[in-house]
């Protein structure tokens, strides 16, 4: 029974499926209702001027005057396009790779694939620009030489970072396949080869800082969408926040309150303790993984891929509220690094043996995987416990459509 469950063609089959779900359903109410967290940041653009996470949405604009098509439409159908693409490189990547149960566990983790299912506010962020751009790396990296490698690094961190500001925290986890994958004998040929991304990146936080956004930019981008936004666009929303200060969104984030309560007492609380929940079935695979090469000629433990690009994305979690959705971005690109490792020889993991034998075993296996991945899962934002399984999000999903 649990070698047809860890079969990959099941696994595979099972995420197409929810991930279409989730686009299809979440991300096309989004559209419908214009939201103004999932949804209308995608129309942020440049017509009132250069603004930082407006290149996609400028992209969108563009085709929408040349071509008269929706923007809606142009906007749900090229993110439901990300999504697809972003699932077939990581079916690309896995379908190599020997899944062993601690794999099922890392993959169906309430943090992972099924997190947004279980948030359905965690649906159609422009994190998936970041892990769509990451998959393809690892997946070209084997494919290309070095030199085009950094080429093809420096043109994604572009993106990304123009796309959206706060995943520049997230770069490490683009740099780690670079440095694995291509040998470098000394420190001096990776700081030679680092260098000009490092440029990039900083030249990057330079022009995001001098073009956060002001008020002006939020009234000409919301003029532009205005048939495809809602009518707070200028108030409410990610679009209205980009004429805040840095000091302003924390600030607002410390003032967070949900049922009358402040939601930081219990914010460290739930999020800790879902981190070492969530996060334990990829721990014990990297902790079982051995480093089989070096970089610079020094060797590294591998749980330090883990837990390095993890402590470099902690100030987004002091400049935005919503830590399950970092959190999430933080797992996926954990998992993705993984599976590059062991498909690329990087990493030797160590075989482990979970006896399951008897029809109890089996049973008692079953139950924890079914508790565990669809009973619970970390909130997007702003609350102040866990968020409730799957049952509620379908028993939610029902009474929606009555509606």
């Amino acid at each position: 029974m649990l070698k047809n469950f860890l079969k990959t063609n099941v696994i595979s089959s099972l995420l197409i499926i929810f991930s279409f779900f989730i686009i299809l359903n979440n991300f096309f109410r989004f559209f419908q209702n214009k939201t103004s967290h999932q949804f209308v940041p995608w129309l942020s653009n440049y017509q009132g001027g250069f603004v930082r996470r407006g290149l996609p949405g400028e992209f969108f604009f563009q085709l929408h005057e040349l071509f008269s098509i929706h923007l809606g439409w142009i906007t749900f159908i090229f993110v439901c396009i990300l999504y697809f693409l972003f699932y077939l490189i990581f079916f690309n990547l896995i379908k190599k790779i020997k899944l062993n149960i601690f794999f099922i566990f890392a993959i169906f983790s309430p943090i992972s694939f099924y997190f947004p299912i279980l948030n359905s506010k965690a649906t159609g962020h422009k994190d998936i620009i970041f892990l769509l751009f990451l998959s393809l790396f690892c997946y070209l990296i084997p494919k290309i030489k070095k030199e085009h490698a950094n080429y093809t690094m420096i043109l994604l961190i572009i993106l990304i970072v123009l796309s959206h500001d706060g995943l520049i925290f997230y770069i490490p986890y683009l740099i780690i396949p670079f440095l694995t994958f291509y040998k470098f004998k000394n420190f001096r040929e990776v700081f030679i080869n680092l260098l000009p991304a490092s440029i990039i990146s900083i030249l990057l936080m330079i022009l995001i800082y001098n073009f956060k956004g002001t008020e002006q930019h939020v009234i000409e981008i919301c003029n532009s969408i205005k048939s495809y936004a809602h009518s707070e666009c200028e108030n409410i929303g990610q679009i209205s926040a980009l004429k805040y200060v840095l000091t302003d969104n924390i600030m607002q984030k410390s003032k967070l309150v949900y049922g009358g309560l402040s939601v930081y007492p219990a914010y460290f609380k739930i999020y800790i303790t879902g981190f070492i929940i969530g996060f334990m079935p990829l721990i014990i695979l990297y902790n079982k993984s051995k480093f089989e090469s070096s970089i610079a000629g020094i060797k590294i433990n591998s749980l330090l891929f883990l837990f390095f690009p993890l402590i470099t994305s902690f100030p987004i979690y002091y400049i935005a509220a919503d830590w399950g959705r970092y959190l999430h971005i933080s797992y996926i690109s954990s998992l993705v690094l993984i599976i590059f490792f062991l498909q690329n020889n990087i990493f030797d993991m160590k075989k482990i043996k979970l006896s399951t034998k008897s029809f109890i075993s089996k049973i008692i296996f079953i139950f924890i995987f079914i508790i565990y991945s669809f009973g619970w899962t970390v909130p997007v934002c702003c609350e102040r416990s866990f968020k409730p399984g799957i049952g509620k999000v379908i028993e939610r999903m029902i009474l929606y459509y009555k509606k």
